[in-house]
């Protein structure tokens, strides 16, 4: 049987791998010139041999589909650390709050939870705003949003949002750059980069493919590709009325990635340690750099929903540099640094799906379900784990159209 797989990001080489290792004939199809989609290890353009995760960022305990497809494709996933989420530091007015300040805050919010819950499709900034939330909580909850679901307040879920409140486990990345996830499993594959699919006809027994390049026959298609990006397809017959306008409500968080190296590496991880929110810019900061060699620091953020500027310039990494200076107590030298629109890439429009009330059990079964025996849809944005999809929601919607595949196929 052969298998097209649309997307060569992460659940897209993981379905691909799957058919591939049951028999299949498969061919991946690439819009972009690398394998990884939203996963992307930036080498060679930062200094002392160090290197960005543009992309995504962290794989956490728990995560167990993600960090079992690290293990065997022969991965070294090493622990990153978690901030405390009961006191996690926090730089507000250029001052870092103490412990019994920073768990004021947080205690404030596990009581509000307490007391008055949130409504079924109550969002963060409504919430907050009905409980006459104070002006420190709001600050740490703006912060917390553009780290996850990278959203505004007005577009985080509030119910969903406590579970960050008590998450406080361990974080990984992978030693060389977490698209090495994409890298191996890309191995032996048929994957055919810069052929951006704009038609997909499933009218006859096969289904057709054209591209700006080519056209391919097979008998099964996967479209693996960033959920806005999946409206955007020609499909013939179309796309049910249905699934498309469940593509068009689910959320999603928005935002740039950036990141700055400094020279200083021993004051800047300590004073960044597992993590840190601020009430600026940036809104938290994380160390990328606590697993690779080199003498100095990488520090990474979001800067998401209503917070992502329309251009990541000078301005913006001043600002980073004196959110790092009023952390260390001391100047620091920035000696490089990177940053990515996911909102503005033509090939994502997204970080990652953020669902709001309901959308996980009205409207993800829609964005699941496959057209016939013939067209399969994965992607992060179709997985309906609690929280963001992410890394762990890519493997495991991989996986599912995979056995889905062999399901409708037997």
């Amino acid at each position: 049987m052969r298998v097209v797989v649309v997307g060569a990001g992460l659940s897209g080489l993981v379905a691909a791998r799957r058919r591939a290792h049951s028999g299949d004939d498969v061919i991946v199809l690439e819009a972009r010139d690398r394998v990884g989609g939203r996963l992307w290890s930036v080498h060679g353009q930062l200094g002392a041999g160090q290197f960005g995760e543009l992309g995504a960022e962290t794989m956490y305990a728990g995560h167990d589909h993600v960090l079992g497809l690290t293990r065997e494709l022969e991965l070294d996933a090493v622990a990153c650390g978690y901030f405390d989420p009961s006191a996690p530091p926090m730089l507000f007015g250029s001052r870092s709050l103490d412990e019994p300040e920073r768990r004021t805050i947080t205690g404030w919010l596990t009581g509000a939870y307490a007391a008055s819950p949130p409504e079924p499709f109550e969002n963060l900034e409504a919430w907050t705003n009905r409980l006459r939330a104070p002006r420190d909580v709001r600050a740490f909850l703006v912060s917390f949003t553009q780290y996850t679901p990278v959203t505004s307040l007005r577009h985080a879920d509030a119910a969903e949002f406590e579970r960050q409140l008590s998450h406080g486990s361990d974080s990984y990345r992978i030693v060389g750059g977490n698209d090495l996830l994409a890298k191996r499993l890309a191995d032996g594959l048929d994957v055919r980069l810069g052929q951006r699919v704009r038609l997909v006809d499933w009218s006859g027994r096969g289904v057709r493919i054209e591209t700006d390049g080519e056209v391919l026959e097979a008998d099964v298609v996967v479209v693996a590709v960033p959920g806005p990006l999946t409206i955007g397809i020609g499909f013939w017959p179309a796309l049910p009325a249905e699934k498309v306008v469940a593509l068009s409500e689910l959320t999603y968080g928005t935002a740039a990635k950036v990141i700055v190296q400094y020279a200083e590496r021993d004051a800047v991880s300590a004073a960044v340690g597992h993590g840190c929110f601020t009430d600026g810019t940036p809104p938290w900061i994380v160390e990328q750099s606590t697993h690779q060699t080199g003498d100095a620091a990488c520090v990474s953020t979001l800067l998401g929903g209503d917070a992502e500027p329309a251009v990541v310039d000078e301005p913006v990494f001043a600002a980073f540099d004196a959110s790092v200076t009023a952390l260390t107590g001391a100047p620091v030298t920035r000696i490089g640094q990177l940053s990515h629109s996911w909102t503005r890439d033509e090939l994502a429009g997204v970080i990652v799906r953020a669902p709001l009330g309901d959308q996980r059990t009205r409207v993800l079964p829609h964005v699941q379900r496959p057209l016939g025996d013939r067209v399969f849809f994965a992607g992060e944005h179709t997985d309906d784990r609690v929280g963001p999809g992410g890394l762990e929601g890519a493997t495991r919607s991989g996986l599912r159209v995979a056995a889905e595949i062999a399901s409708a196929r037997s």
